[in-house]
């Protein structure tokens, strides 16, 4: 049994701290009318003061007054004023030991505290075993026993009593939760369980280990992979057990430990817990693996598009090779026949002495075939990705059930035939096979030769389904993220549910008043426009289109100048690895404490070692070289640290503190206003292993790549990364950041470039109270959109598409508050749900009302954009700090040709997050020796430094060594505030 909660010492010491700001210590030591009676009954001042202290002592922390304590001056001076004494007095009352106690048996007889008796710590026992069943947090189930005993009054004896009580009421709630779950499984149950633990899948891999492992690559061996992991799972039959809700966040802790645990320390657990945590784990690997799966399915049908496309752009390439050739041999044939018919000689005979009659009719056909109006079919070029789907297709729509809307219903039996079939091509289609989930792009190839084509029918069926699937209309209720929109929305069910939010709450308008207050302002706005035109420059009105012009920035010699000081300030900066980069920050802001352990809840025990694996991660090093160059750790040291302490919750953790050290740096303030954020994507080509996992982005070559899509704030700080596919829409993850971040900024604009321009994202920002002012790359490309007739608006008129629909968005007003509370909540990720609803066909009517309000605030900021150059100055030099920062991750991230090797997309993301936790400390260790710098240069009586400081970024890395010493330095010369010396001074 655990004698103590996990904590360090300073978290044990903040415990039971006496308050030292002046706003606690009125809070905790305000004194009522009877305790300022009882203390005036009291002769000599020392006592009064004695008595004081020690009754507001037992009523906050809830501890007695510790001889010889040293208290803060600001609760000495507070209370003493209250009591009319002087704080002197205190030396006298100290001198007094029977005192004391004969006071502390008085404050308890007059106010009603008490010690923690038998009797009473077995209540309070009781009360721990309660709370215990549904906390797995050691340190706040101890903070709740606190509370407990200061309202009661009960006087905590010392914090080892305290915690040795919790420990034990959280070691029985684990064991009888380990219990019960053990319970509930036969003999055969528990056999299956320790089986997964015992086979081998491979000589050196457990079963458990193949479990856990992300799939290779796309394609369908690694779907028919995932099959099979899913069903290895269900056939362990641990559907039966029954977790109550009390006991969902012990069976989550579980399992947190058992996706990282070995095979071999499983085993060494004790039966009970080892079950229990099987049990854990197995659930969670079978959520995962659904959804791995399903993602699966969706790059299946992504990688078919792809290569189709590709093989008809060869055809095409191939076609008008062989086109230039056909007609070459045309002309020839027409020059032969102009020159028979003018001679009068025979056409027939002049013709075939160029080409046969066979070759002529075949020419003609082709040509007329590859001149046909329209657009080349993709579709028609599917036909050789079929064989793919008919291996894994019926399997896979087997191997889960599906649960969809009423408008599904025809696709949703379409899918029932094909598992019936089972892609047995003895088997016919039924008479009666559903045609009504098939698109009209599909007829084409469908109707072929007057009849249903199987091929594309099935084609079809799996295409509809992936976007049926990505769009929400089907789900699959044992999915995490595939799941019906209703529940994703719902706190309660909610897997992703995050602390608390980061925007005040709001209050839901009425439709009413929302609609006349917008209509009036975009109708307003509208017309202010057009009559403004005639007053503007003719070119910015040209064929119909709105224009701006371009406005390039010329250096001025002031320009110069300032540059040329920043650049000075920059090289007084002293010359440190990163290693010390990262050793300096972590002691300013102590945020290597907020990687704690999975299990324990315990910062790093080794921080060098840590930080050696952190370094490895966001170099791009690996843990093998960073171990054999480090010097500080093993390979196994470093993997312990990356598997135990590095996750999600915790990179936020730690990049909400330097983001909020950062933005506290007096020289931040120069950056910006630090209420603005900005996001952008940045590509990262991917190798070995890991190339198996990308995707090919044309913009970026045909190299496999992913994105890092970072949110930074105006002042350099970053709020938030993820790693998407390299040809995932930006979009649906630009609220990401400001509504995932766990820093104390609070953005209240956010800034994209194009490619994270949607409706939608209009729609939703605006519903929360924010600004959205993406870069409008082409105004000339952009529709404006009205609720009155376009013919109101004169000049403007071509630009518009259609009228606005005032009762779509009034049926769904209710729905759409939902969307937006849950995305303020943090309920759910938003990107989750703007995949969703912008994977929505155009007949959904919850995202076609989110687009129709999206398309209001996309035509008011168009307006601006158009009348207001400083708005586009600002937008681009805000998304310009962000290209910049991409700069500094680049060469942060050099290894390996700056090629990620990581196979699985957790690994990925691991990766990115130590990215950019990285430069998150370079810019705050730029930001604190710049403004030391700026001091410095100001103290000498140097001119000039604001406006240099105002024209600076804390992005320079020239003086910071990067690139393989990774050595820790062991005495480091501090001065005497415990900074690196600037260069001069070292002069």
């Amino acid at each position: 049994m655990p004698a103590r909660i996990p904590m360090t010492e300073r978290q044990r010491t903040e415990l039971l701290a006496l308050p030292v700001t002046e706003e606690e210590v009125v809070a905790r030591y305000s004194l009522d009318d009877a305790e300022l009676k009882a203390i005036a009954r009291l002769r000599s001042p020392a006592n009064r003061l004695g008595y004081a202290l020690q009754l507001c002592c037992l009523r906050y922390p809830g501890r007695y007054l510790r001889r010889g304590e040293m208290l803060p001056a600001v609760m000495l001076d507070y209370i003493a004023e209250q009591i009319d004494v002087d704080t002197d007095v205190i030396a006298e009352f100290a001198r007094r030991g029977p005192t004391r106690y004969e006071q502390l048996a008085v404050i308890k007889r007059n106010h009603a505290f008490q010690d923690l008796t038998h009797p009473l710590r077995a209540k309070l026992g009781v009360w721990l075993e309660d709370e215990a069943a549904v906390l797995v947090d050691g340190r706040l189930l101890l903070e709740r026993l606190i509370e407990k005993m200061r309202d009661e009054r009960v006087i905590i004896p010392g914090l080892s009593v305290i915690e040795r009580m919790t420990a034990s009421a959280l070691h029985r709630a684990d064991k009888a939760m380990a219990i019960m779950i053990f319970d509930q499984l036969d003999v055969a149950a528990r056999k299956r369980l320790d089986a997964i633990l015992a086979d081998k899948m491979h000589e050196q891999k457990s079963r458990l280990s193949w479990l856990r492992a992300p799939p290779h690559q796309v394609s369908a061996r690694s779907l028919i992979e995932l099959l099979d992991k899913v069903d290895a799972i269900r056939n362990l039959d641990l559907q039966s057990v029954v977790v109550p809700d009390s006991g969902r966040a012990r069976v989550h802790q579980m399992a947190r430990e058992g996706v990282r645990l070995t095979a071999q320390a499983l085993q060494q657990m004790s039966a009970p817990r080892r079950m229990a945590t099987l049990v854990a784990t197995m659930r969670d690997l079978e959520a995962t693996t659904t959804d791995a799966a399903l993602a699966m399915f969706g790059s299946l049908v992504g990688r078919a598009n792809l290569r189709a496309r590709k093989r008809l752009e060869d055809t095409i390439l191939a076609t008008a090779d062989q086109g230039r050739e056909r007609l070459v041999r045309i002309a020839a044939v027409l020059e032969a026949m102009t020159k028979a018919l003018r001679n009068g000689k025979d056409v027939a005979e002049a013709v075939t002495s160029v080409a046969s009659i066979e070759l002529i009719e075949a020419d003609a056909q082709l040509i007329r075939r590859t001149t046909k109006p329209g657009r080349p079919e993709v579709i028609g070029a599917l036909a050789p990705e079929y064989r793919v789907f008919k291996q894994v297709g019926s399997r896979f729509l087997a191997t889960f059930t599906f649960e969809g809307r009423n408008a599904t219903a025809a696709l949703r039996t379409a899918m029932a035939v094909l598992v019936e079939l089972g892609s047995n091509w003895r088997k016919l289609l039924p008479a009666d096979v559903p045609l009504g989930h098939i698109e009209r792009r599909w007829h084409r190839q469908l109707f072929a030769d007057g009849k249903i084509d199987r091929t594309y029918w099935e084609l079809a069926t799996y295409f509809a389904v992936s976007s049926a699937l990505a769009s929400g209309d089907i789900w699959v209720p044992t999915s995490r993220i595939h799941r019906a929109l209703e529940d994703l929305l719902d706190p309660a069910s909610s897997p992703s549910i995050k602390s608390s939010p980061v925007l005040p709450q709001m209050e839901k308008p009425s439709f009413d008043q929302w609609f006349a207050d917008k209509s009036s302002q975009l109708d307003q706005a509208l017309l202010g426009t057009m009559r403004g035109l005639s007053a503007k420059d003719a070119s910015l009105f040209r064929g119909d289109k709105l224009r701006f012009p371009k406005m390039p920035k010329e250096l001025t010699a002031d320009d110069e100048s300032t540059r040329d000081r920043s650049l000075l300030i920059y090289r007084l900066l002293p010359t440190v690895r990163i290693t010390d980069v990262l050793h300096q920050v972590s002691k300013w802001t102590g945020f290597v404490d907020h990687f704690t352990h999975v299990s324990t809840g315990l910062p790093p025990s080794d921080e060098r070692a840590f930080l050696a694996s952190l370094i490895a991660e966001a170099t791009n090093l690996g843990l093998t070289r960073m171990a054999d160059i480090c010097d500080v750790a093993s390979r196994r040291a470093l993997l312990r640290m990356q598997t135990w302490h590095m996750r999600e919750d915790t990179f936020r953790a730690a990049l909400g503190s330097l983001t909020d050290a950062i933005h506290a740096e007096p020289v931040a303030a120069w950056f910006g206003e630090g209420w603005r954020a900005s996001a952008d994507g940045q590509h990262f080509y991917l190798g070995g292993p890991g190339e198996s996992g990308g995707t090919v982005n044309a913009h970026y070559g045909r190299d496999p790549i992913v994105k890092i899509y970072t949110t930074i704030t105006d002042r350099y700080a970053p709020l938030h990364q993820t790693v998407i596919a390299g040809t995932a829409g930006e979009a649906i993850h630009a609220l990401d950041g400001i509504l995932g971040h766990e820093s104390g900024v609070e953005v209240s604009a956010l800034h994209v470039d194009g490619g994270g321009v949607s409706d939608i994202v209009f729609c939703v920002m605006s519903m929360l109270g924010l600004n959205f002012e993406p870069r409008i790359p082409r105004l000339s490309d952009r529709k404006l959109y009205a609720f009155e007739p376009r013919a109101r608006y004169g000049k403007l008129a071509p630009l518009f598409g259609h009228r606005l629909d005032e009762n779509l968005i009034r049926s769904h007003w209710d729905d759409i508050h939902q969307v937006i509370t849950a995305m303020g909540n943090r309920v759910v990720t938003p990107s989750l749900i703007l995949k969703k609803l912008s994977a929505y066909r155009q007949q959904n009517s919850l995202a076609a009302a989110m687009r129709e309000v999206g398309r209001i605030e996309r035509t008011l900021f168009t307006l601006r954009w158009f009348d207001d150059p400083e708005l586009r100055t600002l937008v681009t030099a805000e998304l310009n700090k962000g290209e910049a920062r991409n700069t500094l991750a680049r060469a942060v991230a050099f290894h390996r040709l700056g090629r990620f090797r990581d196979r699985g997309t957790e690994n990925q993301q691991v990766r990115a997050a130590a990215l950019n936790l990285v430069t998150a400390a370079i810019i705050l260790f730029n930001c604190r020796y710049l403004g030391r710098a700026g001091e410095a240069l100001q103290g000498k009586g140097a001119a000039g430094v604001d406006e240099a400081l105002g024209q600076i970024s804390p992005l320079g890395w020239d003086h910071i060594n990067l690139t393989g010493d990774y050595v820790f330095s062991d005495n480091a010369q501090l001065d005497s505030d415990g900074f690196l010396p600037l260069k001069f001074a070292q002069e």
